[in-house]
């Protein structure tokens, strides 16, 4: 998908609203802007997946959907993590 658009006075851009859909881009969603010679290059500004505890449930937080590798990794490392504070081989929970 793509389009041309224009830069207004201020330097602004606007995503297109079939292109904000396509993607789950709402209000106050950040962009990463990044230049390679004479291309920009748009993407969503994601923090790295993590786990947390949500509401007494271990939950994947941040990042983009990950495939179920991704996943196992993880919580195979939020294991480990858990396991060495357990062990007392660590003060992070």
């Amino acid at each position: 998908m793509s389009t041309i658009i224009e830069i207004d006075k201020a330097g602004r851009i606007v995503v297109p609203k079939r292109m904000r859909d396509a993607l789950h881009l709402a209000p106050g969603t950040r962009l990463k802007i990044e230049r390679l010679g004479d291309t920009l290059t748009l993407e969503q500004d994601l923090p790295e997946p993590r786990m947390e505890m949500i509401d007494g449930l271990w939950a994947i937080t941040g990042g983009p959907w990950r495939a179920v590798e991704d996943v196992n990794a993880i919580v195979e490392e939020q294991r480990e993590r858990r396991m060495r504070y357990v062990a007392g081989l660590s003060d992070e929970p």
